[in-house]
């Protein structure tokens, strides 16, 4: 494992720096820590964020007075495992969180894992959610039970349950059943807190709604003297997409086009609240995405802009390579960090990780993480008063990934196995394959992942010793267990008594009689 144990002291020589340098960075005084604005997409493409994008001002905003970073991935390719990697900064085969939860889902986030709610809030933080948790939602899953005091949102992806709004715009047929119509939907519902507001959801208000209990949430908290920690996953840009009539052809392009104005609307409304409030400066806030873009949905998703996966639509025969598989196109996603004065403007092209979000918070923030498991993260390697390195090495973990096929080395990536599913013209190609020896892409010099490089048999070795030795740390690891199993019993429902389980707590004057009518 000499390489391995290269990479681990090579990796505390720099997370040392790292530590010195932050605490150059961030005081710890209380007065001193900033607020934090997590801001998180759904299914947002890497080349869906560019500059001075039309339909995309206010991120551009945000941009223009902070950092973005050209080389960051997400914890996984798919909504679950992503959204776990980021709030425990642990790999999937350490949390157990292999796959996504569905509204009949018994399970979540094992408790025996600790999120950056708990982190957050044992700093003295007020911690609060607005939108897809996505992590479990029974009371013991629910994030008011995971560390944050608030909750207001979706407990999963907005096509998990149907819906009466309209228009929807959905491509994949398996998932038009979105439209509540018989007595085999069950309506998405949006939580508060424990409870139920609405259910069916109108997906068309979600993002005034959000806009609305996130700057009541930060109000609450700036009263009461609190720093806050707001992380808002957000629902958009997932299927369906519902516009509000206000954003219906806004784009002048096209309905994902409408969909992007109406995410951005949402930063801005953000944005705008924190400069009213004279806290701009003092609030750190991150915009990014859960993972790529879904290509099944055509027109009504995203693009990875250069990351094609070009090698997997010729030499694997087609199927997607974006959401849900290990090209670039899955994982790599846009992230632009913004702290006036604190962070400069610019780009910084080192590798940078989801895993890397929650040791950063802990310098910040001014928390302990726990000693007895790996976190697989460092902090962020542009902060402090020097530069210094970033990952050499980062594992890309498959959907449903318990073997770890793919990583991330210097400039180069790594397959020992590729994986695709459906595409926009419904191909899915090959589908799995080892590969033996394993492909090897140099992703500065080719994004699209078109040509294998010959490497020569010091690489391999290398970087076989390498996985060797991961994977015997995490065998050695603490590891958390989790409960994928399934029941029709659990799905949420404010009213058995109705069709899709329909209640307004919302509207309390509005009645749903005449659905049934």
């Amino acid at each position: 494992y000499n390489e391995y144990k290269s990479y681990l002291r090579m990796k505390i020589k720099y997370l040392s720096i790292a530590i010195i340098m932050s605490c150059i960075l961030v005081h710890e005084s209380k007065a001193d820590k900033p607020n934090i604005i997590l801001m998180m997409a759904d299914d947002l493409g890497y080349g869906d964020i560019v500059a001075n994008n039309p339909n995309t001002p206010n991120i551009q905003r945000l941009y223009d007075s902070g950092l973005a970073l050209t080389d960051y991935h997400s914890a996984a390719p798919v909504c679950t495992p992503s959204r776990a990697g980021l709030l425990t900064g642990r790999l999937a085969q350490r949390t157990g969180v292999i796959g996504n939860f569905y509204s009949n889902s018994v399970g979540g986030l094992p408790l025996t894992e600790k999120t950056l709610g708990n982190y957050m809030k044992n700093a003295d933080y007020t911690t609060g959610i607005i939108g897809k948790w996505h992590l479990g939602h029974t009371t013991e899953y629910n994030p008011v039970s995971r560390g944050f005091d608030y909750w207001y949102g979706l407990p999963y992806s907005n096509d998990m349950g149907c819906s009466f709004t309209e228009p929807a715009y959905i491509k994949y047929e398996a998932l038009s059943n979105h439209t509540c119509s018989d007595q085999a939907n069950h309506g998405i519902p949006i939580f508060e807190d424990y409870d139920i507001q609405e259910q069916p959801a109108n997906l068309s208000t979600l993002s005034k709604q959000y806009e609305n209990k996130a700057t009541t949430f930060m109000s609450d908290a700036l009263e009461k003297n609190k720093k806050f920690f707001l992380y808002f996953p957000m629902t958009l840009v997932h299927v369906p997409l519902t516009p509000p009539q206000q954003f219906r052809g806004r784009s002048g392009e096209d309905h994902f086009g409408d969909a992007l104005h109406e995410m951005d609307h949402t930063v801005g409304v953000m944005l705008d609240f924190i400069e009213s409030e004279g806290i701009r400066n003092n609030t750190l806030f991150i915009f990014t995405s859960d993972n790529g873009p879904w290509e099944v949905e055509c027109e009504f998703a995203g693009t990875a802009g250069s990351y094609k996966g070009t090698w997997q639509r010729t030499y694997g025969e087609g199927g997607s390579a974006s959401k849900m598989t290990t090209w670039e196109g899955g994982h790599r996603v846009p992230f632009i960090i913004s702290w006036p004065g604190m962070i400069k403007h610019g780009s910084y092209h080192g590798i940078v990780s989801a895993f890397d979000v929650v040791p950063t918070f802990s310098k910040i923030a001014g928390f302990e993480l726990p000693n007895d498991r790996t976190f697989d993260g460092i902090i962020f390697p542009f902060l402090g008063t020097q530069r210094h390195t970033s990952h050499r090495v980062l594992f890309i973990p498959d959907e449903d990934d318990r073997e770890m096929r793919a990583l991330r080395w210097d400039q180069y990536k790594v397959f020992y196995g590729t994986n695709t599913v459906v595409d926009c013209a419904g191909n899915t190609g090959t589908g799995f394959q080892y590969h033996n020896p394993a492909l090897v892409f140099d992703v500065e010099t080719d994004p699209a992942e078109s040509e294998p490089l010959t490497v020569n048999e010091e690489f391999y070795s290398a970087v076989e010793e390498f996985f060797t030795g991961v994977k015997h740390s995490i065998e050695k690891d603490f590891k958390s267990v989790v409960n994928y199993a399934e029941d029709e019993a659990v799905k949420p429902c404010c009213n058995e008594k109705h069709l899709y389980c329909s209640c307004n707590a919302i509207e309390q004057s509005r009645s749903f009689d005449f659905w049934f009518s």
